[in-house]
């Protein structure tokens, strides 16, 4: 066993639990091993420990050593391999070994200062060394965090990010309302990795008991789309501005630090110089409602940024793609929908700049910003997409009347969407380092493929249309 003093990822007992858990947060490893003025272990807590006493009361600024657990597990450095596994197979230990996760063990010295973890787990143990661990978290064999909660999970795009995430071995919570039913979803009712908890996300106490042992909240749950929001204004205002709000500062309160905000392009709206790349910092021009409270929901979860709370906004492309739950309500699957099984379809105005960009894509996003160090992503917005999907929607057009020539593309100058901008992906792309997999071609092309197999034999049906549903069926909440 390597060893080596593990100061970076040790606190003096007589700081606040506040600054624990920025430690916690920093290191990626959710615990902290407190030591008193000689550096000597007196205890450990864990972000688990934190958030649960908030949640009864206790106050950030207290000092960490009231909540400590006083009697952690440790191992001895003079220890050798059968003597470690021996200790971990004890019915004390084992049984406090986390099913789908790592039990964090320090090692001490003679003079009981830490010197090594021992990452414990059903399957046997592993050590790292202080610098070894930035590496394997880094590459995610040691989790930030282990169970995330997807507000909205069971939509387009949340119904694929569940899916990623499990895939990637995270615990995955989902909060949704099923405006559009549960067959996004209902195939990973059996996974013992997901829970499902049917509520609204603007009942209060609904939310505090989701976020319970959760490291992150990714948001997507809103009223989705300008006709959608249009519908009902009072309701859009309550649910996308008010409700994400309220999650907000659930979040905050319960120092779930890692908080994710599905927002949206259509905050640049109708942008005055469509043809100049607009970053984040550039003007925003909203010109509809749902923009509209998708920017203010922005400037709201801002406001919360503090030395611990590290929200990140991403401000989402126009999606397209095959889902689990589908949609042909937007313009990539509308135009190729059409063209499939009406053999033509329209294009209003042409000239508006879009970005575009497939549903997996979008997902792996999410997953970037809760795999990449929290300072990094803390307070940051990003516009999420690809430079080379910028299309202008007649561009759109042609690429679907390239891949099926036998039909018929109409254009229509009487009615022009105003949105219209140009955006660019230079900050996702260096900063996470971000790169997209699929092209609207690739979109296209698995439409295609879906129809030929039968998949969507009534694509006019109001479950694949936000606006629709919702208007046919009287219904004022949308958990996308």
């Amino acid at each position: 066993m390597v060893t080596l003093e593990m100061s970076g990822f040790c606190i003096n007992q007589n700081k606040s639990i506040k600054n624990a858990m920025r430690l916690i947060d920093r290191t990626g490893l959710r615990i902290a091993f407190l030591i008193d003025d000689k550096k000597r272990l007196v205890g450990v807590i864990t972000d688990g420990d934190i958030r649960r006493e908030l949640l009864k009361g206790l106050n950030l600024e207290s000092c960490v050593k009231e909540i400590m657990n006083k009697d952690p597990f440790i191992i001895k450095e003079e220890w050798d391999e059968t003597e470690i596994n021996k200790f971990l197979k004890t019915k004390r230990v084992s049984r406090n070994i986390p099913k789908h996760d790592f039990r964090r063990i320090p090692v001490l010295d003679k003079n009981n200062r830490i010197v090594d973890i021992i990452f414990a787990s059903k399957d046997g143990f592993e050590s790292y060394t202080k610098s070894q661990l930035k590496t394997v978290t880094k590459k995610r064999k040691i989790k930030h965090i282990n169970r995330v909660l997807v507000v909205g999970g069971a939509g387009y795009l949340g119904s694929i990010l569940c899916r990623k995430l499990l895939e990637k071995g995270y615990l995955v919570r989902v909060l949704d309302n099923l405006t559009y039913g549960d067959h996004g979803i209902k195939d990973l009712y059996k996974n013992p990795k997901f829970e499902f908890i049917e509520g609204d996300m603007r009942d209060i106490q609904t939310v505090v008991d989701c976020v319970k042992d959760v490291g992150a909240v990714i948001h997507l749950a809103a009223i989705v789309g300008d006709p959608a929001s249009a519908l009902d204004p009072e309701e859009t205002i309550e649910i996308n501005y008010f409700g994400t709000r309220m999650i907000a500062e659930i979040c905050k309160y319960s120092q779930i630090n890692r908080f994710i905000f599905a927002s949206t392009c259509s905050v640049y709206g109708a942008s005055p110089t469509p043809d100049t790349k607009i970053k984040e910092e550039s003007q925003l021009n909203p010109v509809s409602l749902y923009a509209e409270m998708k920017l203010k929901s922005e400037q709201g979860i801002l406001e919360l940024v503090d030395e611990n709370f590290s929200p990140t906004i991403l401000r989402m492309s126009t999606l397209y793609g095959l889902s689990p739950r589908m949609r042909f309500d937007l313009v990539v699957n509308t135009l190729t929908i059409k063209a499939l099984m009406e053999n033509e379809f329209t294009i209003f105005g042409g000239g508006q700049w879009r970005p575009n960009l497939h549903v997996s894509d979008a997902a792996d996003a999410y997953i970037k910003c809760l795999e990449s160090p929290i300072e990094n992503i803390g307070g940051e917005i990003f516009n999420v997409g690809s430079n080379d999907e910028n299309y202008k929607i007649i561009e759109i057009g042609e690429t679907i009347k390239d891949d099926l020539p036998q039909i018929n593309m109409k254009i229509d100058e009487t009615k022009i969407d105003e949105r219209n901008y140009n955006v660019s992906f230079d900050k996702i792309e260096k900063q996470l380092e971000y790169i997209t997999h699929f092209t609207v071609k690739d979109g296209v092309e698995e439409i295609k493929k879906a129809v030929e197999n039968g998949d969507f034999t009534d694509y006019t049906n109001h479950k694949y249309n936000n606006y629709a549903f919702l208007q046919n069926n009287n219904l004022q909440v949308d958990i996308e």
